[in-house]
Formats: structure tokens, C-alpha cells, sequence
């Protein structure tokens, strides 16, 4: 098993609101946001807002797209789990 290690330096900075994810979704994702949230049940809403919070992050992210890519095509940067985390090496 291999895991890629945690390459940024702090929190992941998702949209925490319906306000804050409509602000961040490019344009062309902003009708689909608001008819997932027109069609969704009362007790599906915190899932789908996590999702779309998701979406908006990775919108956002630059790299977003170039790493779904190397993921995509196995050619992304992997490294053993207990180099990722040394307590589980002994575990494997």
C-alpha cells in the first residue's frame, strides 16, 4: 500500500457555507449547485453542502487539475504508508 504524503503546511481552507461555496464555484458550476440544493431532502443537505464544498475547494485549486491528472495516469508521486507514517511501518 502507498499513500501520497500531505504537501501543504496548514488547514484545508474549504467554503464553509452555502454563501461562501456559491461565491467560490466558477460560474459554469452555479445553476447546478443551486438545483442540487432545489432538489435535496431536509436530511441530505449537510452531505451534499460537504460535497459541494468539495467542489468549490478544488475549484479553486490550481494544482487541482494536474494532480487528478497524474492520479489518472499513475504517474503521481507515491510513497510507502510507513514512510508517510512511521508507527503503522511495523504494523505492515
Amino acid at each position: 500500500m502507498s499513500a501520497e504524503p500531505l504537501g501543504h503546511s496548514g488547514p484545508v481552507d474549504r467554503p464553509r457555507t452555502v454563501g461562501a461555496i456559491r461565491r467560490e464555484l466558477p460560474p459554469e458550476l452555479g445553476e447546478r449547485f443551486q438545483a442540487a440544493l432545489d432538489d435535496a431532502a431536509p436530511e441530505d443537505l449537510f452531505g451534499l453542502v460537504a460535497q459541494w464544498a468539495a467542489v468549490a475547494q478544488t475549484a479553486a485549486d490550481a494544482g487541482a487539475d494536474a494532480a487528478a491528472r497524474a492520479v489518472r495516469s499513475g504517474t503521481a508521486d507515491t510513497y510507502e504508508i510507513g514512510d508517510v507514517f512511521p508507527a503503522l511501518a511495523g504494523m505492515l
